[in-house]
Parts: C-alpha cells; sequence; structure tokens
C-alpha cells in the first residue's frame, strides 16, 4: 500500500513539474508574440524568416565603411596650394625672422624656376642659433657648414622628401607616421606643387565624419590647415 502511494505521489509530481514547464514555455511564446507585436505597430517590416532578419540587421563594419572610402581621397584636393617658400638665395636673417613670424616649422626652398630644391626646419635653424651654448667638441662638418653659411641654400636640408599630387590620404598619412613629419612637399615633375600636413588630413577624416561619410571631396585648404 505504501508503495502505491509513494508511486501515485511520484507521478503527481511529475506531472505538475511538466504543468510547469509547459505554463513557462506558453509564457515565453506570449512574450515573444508581445514583442512582434510592438515592432509591428511601430511600422518595420518583419523579415519572413530567420535568414531575412539576419540579412536585415544592420554590422557594425557598415558604420565605418566611410572611413575606409577616407583613404583613397587624392592630396591634391587636400594640400594647400599658396605654399610660403624661400628661395635659395635668401639671406639667413630673413628666414629666422620667416620662423619667428610665421607658425609653421618647416619651409620649402625654392629656385628661380620653382622648383624643389631643399627645405629648412626650425631644427636647423635653433641649431645655428644656439651653436654657440654646444661644446666644439661636439661640433660636426655639417653643424660648421651651417653656422658659416650666409644663405638658406647654405644650410637647408637637399633632396628633400616628397610625395606626388596623385597620391592618397593613405599614403600621406603613411608617410608622416613613419618619418614623422608634420609637412610633406606636393611636387609635380620636379616642382613645388602644394604641402600636405597632419592638420589637413585629420580637419578632412573629422568632416567626414560629421557628415557620415557623405559629401564631397573636400577642396582646397588655407595657410592655416598647412600649420606645422
Amino acid at each position: 500500500m505504501g508503495k502505491i502511494f509513494s508511486l501515485e505521489n511520484n507521478l503527481e509530481e511529475r506531472n505538475s513539474s511538466q504543468r510547469s514547464r509547459n505554463e513557462e514555455r506558453e509564457e515565453e511564446e506570449k512574450g515573444k508574440e508581445k514583442q512582434l507585436e510592438k515592432v509591428s505597430e511601430k511600422g518595420d517590416e518583419l523579415p519572413d524568416s530567420p535568414e531575412g532578419y539576419l540579412e536585415s540587421t544592420p554590422t557594425p563594419n557598415k558604420k565605418y565603411e566611410f572611413f575606409e572610402s577616407c583613404l583613397w581621397i587624392t592630396i591634391r584636393d587636400l594640400m594647400t596650394r599658396d605654399v610660403v617658400t624661400i628661395q635659395e638665395d635668401t639671406p639667413l636673417e630673413e628666414v629666422f625672422s620667416l620662423f619667428g613670424k610665421l607658425p609653421y616649422h618647416t619651409f620649402p626652398v625654392v629656385n628661380t624656376k620653382n622648383e624643389l630644391v631643399g627645405i629648412i626646419d626650425i631644427d636647423i635653424i635653433l641649431e645655428i642659433l644656439l651653436l654657440c651654448l654646444v661644446p666644439r667638441a661636439k661640433h660636426t662638418p655639417l653643424t660648421a657648414i651651417r653656422s658659416l653659411g650666409g644663405k638658406a641654400e647654405d644650410v637647408m636640408i637637399t633632396h628633400p622628401v616628397t610625395i606626388p599630387l596623385d597620391a592618397t590620404l593613405k599614403d600621406a598619412s603613411d608617410l608622416m607616421m613613419k618619418y614623422r613629419f608634420d609637412r610633406v612637399c606636393v611636387s609635380e615633375n620636379g616642382k613645388l606643387a602644394g604641402i600636405i600636413s597632419k592638420k589637413d588630413l585629420v580637419k578632412e577624416i573629422c568632416r567626414r565624419r560629421k557628415k557620415g561619410g557623405t559629401g564631397g571631396t573636400g577642396g582646397k585648404r588655407g595657410k592655416d590647415d598647412a600649420e606645422g
């Protein structure tokens, strides 16, 4: 008799557990139906299949696609064309004055044909101006030549690194990051065509980011954008 009673209790517990599971499933189904109803009320069309739902769900990568497109913008649309240059026969005192007045760290040096023959950066100027504070034991032939020079061509860096007009934003950024340049001269057939700076690149990327990747390829930038 006790065994029959125990068996009946076990059967009742199993039935009760089964009913609980069934009720939980019913509640889950109702919850899903309510969620679908809410989506339908918002006017969103539901896909016919799970595959369609996955296809209709936007992937995180899509909103970053325009960043990749930024990499292939040509620098001819971003560079500064109206460049402040130094003639190769400019006296050093005028070069010093130019560095003191303008906020640039480098200046291209050109000849009378506007051919790029070199650059002068602020490190060279500082080295010349402070040469008297450097111990003679640390003087190099180059610093001695520069200290005795009287013109821009005497102190400039010859054969500067340049980038062509058809280079991309990615090309320019890679070059600047590799050599830690703030500005790079843009050349066309050996002549100075303009200057591209890190600030130019940052401004263009930020502008496109605000517009969500839409808009034009950008226009010509002013001198302030090429500040280095």
